[in-house]
């Protein structure tokens, strides 16, 4: 499991680099992922409150960084698609962590986490666009990606309230405990943004996509 989930975030990583012409924005998305698998590697807890408060809002701003320097850049709409399709496997490493009793049910395809939907649709969009691309500028399309953001934050709540802290109220059989080590520590902090910040350049980048 930590090899795939290795894999696929790389793999993320890298198709967002792909889709976006300012290298600044790679190397930040870089940057942060060495600092937190170093801190993971090193076992230094993010059960204490203030570590985890700090990787959680140090994520957010750091996404809306991301987002702000490449909103207004024409990117790579296919490999913004291909993002959403490294959900599917995501969402099988995801149900073994359940079965190992790594995190609850919620968070996985027989819970509360449709991301098996969005990656399969996303395949099914991608295939459709490419001799069909007027698609990619649909009510459709716009739903689809305003319904995956919201499914996205719906399972980055189920995470934080199911994680063993202070404010865990859900999952106490299963706490959340995968997402505090490597290397699935990369998930809410790495991988969930990147996801989340290419729904928001899907949605966008409306010139781009009309000039395919």
């Amino acid at each position: 499991m930590h090899i795939f989930f290795s894999i696929s975030t790389f793999a993320c990583i890298v198709l967002f680099g792909l889709a976006s012409p300012n290298r600044i924005v790679v190397i930040l998305i870089a940057i942060w992922t060495l600092i937190l698998s170093t801190v993971s590697l090193l076992n230094i807890s993010l059960l204490f409150p203030p570590s985890f408060a700090l990787v959680l809002v140090s994520t957010i701003l750091l996404s809306i960084s991301y987002y702000r320097l490449s909103k207004n850049l024409n990117l790579g709409i296919y490999y913004l698609l291909g993002i959403h399709i490294i959900r599917i496997p995501v969402e099988f490493i995801l149900f073994q962590l359940y079965k190992k009793k790594m995190l609850p049910i919620e968070m996985t395809f027989l819970g509360w986490n449709y991301d098996l939907f969005f990656g399969i649709t996303a395949v099914l969009f991608l295939i459709y666009s490419r001799p069909n691309p007027k698609i990619l500028t649909s009510t459709l399309f716009k739903l689809w990606n305003i319904l995956g953001i919201c499914s996205l934050f719906e399972v980055v709540i189920i995470g934080i309230l199911s994680s063993p802290l202070p404010l865990q109220s859900l999952a106490f059989d299963h706490p959340n405990i995968a997402v505090l080590q490597f290397p699935f520590v990369l998930l809410p902090t790495i991988v969930v943004p990147i996801v989340i910040l290419s729904h928001f350049h899907l949605l966008g980048n409306r010139t781009a996509i009309e000039n395919r």
